[in-house]
């Protein structure tokens, strides 16, 4: 092709036609430069089907990730609603009897208050593209304010938690109400079991059954530094098993949201 519009021209010169010739100069530059456009015309819609595509990917990804994370908050709010409601029920059975009195149906309470959950963060396909930069592939930006901001929100309530987990459950809690209850004749309430049952986890078996263990149990429970001290910890699990409910469920109302937005994006 180029061997025969350069002997075009040379004809055109041989033969002294000049204007001629810059006349079909000048329209072969515009063919070319027409070529060229037309060219990254196609390589620009190429890249821009591309980066739809990937956008698609995403947002499915993430869509599906955001599911999962529902799903798994759901089990937490359930989880804290137990602790919640066994710290309530102590503080009644206290406040109502002048003291730990009757303790049958309280130690399974107070034997649930020493359960925690791990905050896990299923938002796998969010981190990816947060870490390789291809949020920026997305087009919405408030829907990628929001993720970005979701992202910090699940990081932070994340660190929160396995900070409160390890600094108030597993070193104030437990070890107190270990040493002050009767885990291993009464186990957890009914609720807590088919709670661990449902979700995968270790329930206990009950194997003493001895009375004199649980009467010396429940006067050492009326000692009024004792009941202090106990009474203390279940308000502080009430406390915590609050906070990280509204965590939660702030989480969840995020989560909820995005879905939304994800959804009515991948249908336009």
């Amino acid at each position: 092709m180029i061997k025969f519009f350069r002997k075009i021209r040379q004809n055109l010169l041989s033969e002294g036609k000049t204007g001629k010739y810059l006349k079909y100069a000048i329209g072969e530059i515009i063919l070319v430069v027409i070529g060229i456009l037309i060219a990254l015309s196609i390589n620009n819609w190429n890249d821009n089907q591309k980066k739809i595509k990937q956008e698609t990917t995403h947002l499915q990804n993430v869509k599906n990730d955001l599911k999962a994370q529902i799903k798994t908050l759901d089990k937490y709010i359930d989880f804290q609603n137990l602790i919640i409601e066994d710290s309530k029920n102590i503080i009644h059975h206290y406040e109502n009897n002048g003291g730990f009195n009757k303790m049958d149906s309280i130690y399974p309470m107070l034997n649930d208050l020493i359960v925690r959950t791990t905050f896990i963060n299923k938002n796998i396909s969010l981190s990816e593209i947060i870490n390789s930069s291809e949020i920026n592939i997305l087009k919405n930006k408030v829907l990628k304010r929001k993720l970005l901001e979701f992202n910090q929100s699940v990081l932070t309530f994340m660190n929160t938690t396995q900070n409160n987990n390890t600094n108030l459950i597993d070193l104030l809690i437990v070890p107190t109400l270990a040493k002050n209850s009767d885990y291993a004749t009464y186990g957890y309430t009914d609720g807590m079991k088919n709670y661990l049952e449902k979700n995968g986890g270790r329930v206990n078996i009950s194997y003493l059954k001895n009375d004199n263990l649980k009467n010396g149990l429940n006067q050492a429970f009326n000692d009024p530094k004792l009941s202090l001290e106990l009474m203390n910890i279940v308000i502080i699990r009430y406390e915590l098993a609050s906070l990280q409910k509204v965590g939660n469920e702030t989480l969840k109302e995020q989560a909820e949201d995005i879905l939304i937005e994800i959804t009515e994006e991948l249908d336009d």
